[in-house]
C-alpha cells in the first residue's frame, strides 16, 4: 500500500522535541501516515529517542533523510582524511535512524552536498564514492536499515543526477538494501521524459519524494501531475511518497538549496495543500 509522509525539514533542520513536538500531533490530524526527520544535524541522540517513543504513540512511521557536510565528510574528496570521515559520519545517521523507530534512511548519500570538483565526475570519485560508501551501507544492511539513493539536480551535486546513473551506482554497490529515493523537483530538472525515467527506474526505487517545481505546495506547478502519480500506483510500488518542501525553515541548507524566498503563505498551510493533493492523485 502506498502511504503518504512528510518531511519536518519544512518547519526544522534540528527537530527539538519540547519545541517540535506539536509538529507529529500537527501531521497525525492532517491525515499523514508518517514523518521524515532530518538525521544530517543532530544536536541530541537523546531527542530522537524521544520522538521515535512519541512517533509510535501516534501511530506514525519514521523515515528519515541525511547529507553529508563536504568540509567534514565527503565520498568523492581527493582527501582520504574527509573521506576516511564518512563511515562514523554516516554510522550516526543510522544509530539516529534506529533511535527514531525508522528502518530507512535516504539521501544523496554518495557524495558531499553541495560539493563541486569544477569539473566533470570522474570515474577515480565514482570508485571512491563505491569503495567508501559500501561498508556504510553494509552497517546499515547488518542493522535492518534501507537506504535509498537520491539523484540531485546539476546545482546541488555532481556525481548523480539521473535515474540512470543511480540505477547504475546501485546495481553496482549489489546491496539487497540499497534502492534509490526519486524526487520530483530534481527529476523536473534532469530527466527529459519524468514519467518514463521512473517507469525504467521502478524496480530500484524504494522511497519517493513529491517537491513541486519551486519547492513549494505541491499540485501547485508542474512536476507532481498525475503521470508521476499512475507510475506508482499502475506499477506495483508499495512504499512512502512523502512530501520535501521548504518555506525558509531549514537555515542550514538555505545556501547549498539555494532557498531565497518563502514558497507558501505558511508552513502549515503547505503541509495541508501538499497532503490533499498526494490523496487526491492517489484516488
Amino acid at each position: 500500500m502506498i502511504k503518504v509522509g512528510m518531511n519536518l525539514l519544512l518547519w526544522s533542520d534540528d527537530a527539538n522535541f519540547a519545541q517540535h513536538k506539536g509538529l507529529l500531533d500537527f501531521c497525525k490530524e492532517v491525515g499523514f501516515d508518517g514523518v521524515e526527520f532530518n538525521v544530517g544535524i543532530v544536536s541530541d541522540p537523546g531527542e530522537c529517542q524521544l520522538f521515535g517513543a512519541y512517533a509510535k504513540e501516534l501511530g506514525l512511521d519514521v523515515t528519515t533523510v541525511g547529507t553529508f557536510n563536504p568540509s567534514v565528510a565527503n565520498p568523492v574528496s581527493p582527501d582520504p582524511v574527509l573521506r576516511a570521515a564518512v563511515y562514523p559520519a554516516f554510522k550516526e545517521f543510522v544509530d539516529n535512524t534506529l533511535r527514531l523507530g525508522g528502518t530507512l534512511i535516504c539521501g544523496p548519500l554518495y557524495q558531499g552536498l553541495g560539493y563541486f570538483s569544477g569539473a566533470r565526475p570522474t570515474e577515480q570519485e565514482w570508485a571512491w564514492s563505491l569503495e567508501t560508501m559500501k561498508p556504510c551501507f553494509q552497517y546499515a544492511e547488518d542493522h535492518g536499515v534501507t537506504v535509498a539513493l537520491e539523484p540531485l539536480n546539476r546545482f546541488e551535486t555532481y556525481l548523480i543526477n539521473t535515474c540512470a546513473d543511480g540505477v547504475r551506482y546501485v546495481q553496482e554497490l549489489d546491496l539487497p538494501n540499497v534502492g534509490l529515493l526519486v524526487d520530483t523537483m530534481h527529476s523536473n530538472i534532469e530527466e527529459l521524459d519524468v514519467a518514463a525515467a521512473y517507469k525504467a527506474a521502478l524496480p530500484y526505487i524504494r522511497h519517493v519524494h513529491i517537491s513541486e517545481n519551486d519547492r513549494g505546495i505541491p499540485g501547485t506547478g508542474h512536476a507532481c501531475g498525475k503521470e508521476i502519480f499512475d507510475v506508482f500506483t499502475q506499477g506495483g510500488y508499495n512504499g512512502y511518497l512523502t512530501i520535501e518542501a521548504f518555506n525558509l525553515g531549514a537555515p542550514s541548507l538555505t545556501g547549498a538549496l539555494h532557498l531565497w524566498r518563502s514558497f507558501a503563505p505558511s508552513d502549515d498551510d503547505l503541509a495541508r495543500r501538499g497532503h490533499d493533493h498526494i490523496r487526491n492523485m492517489l484516488k
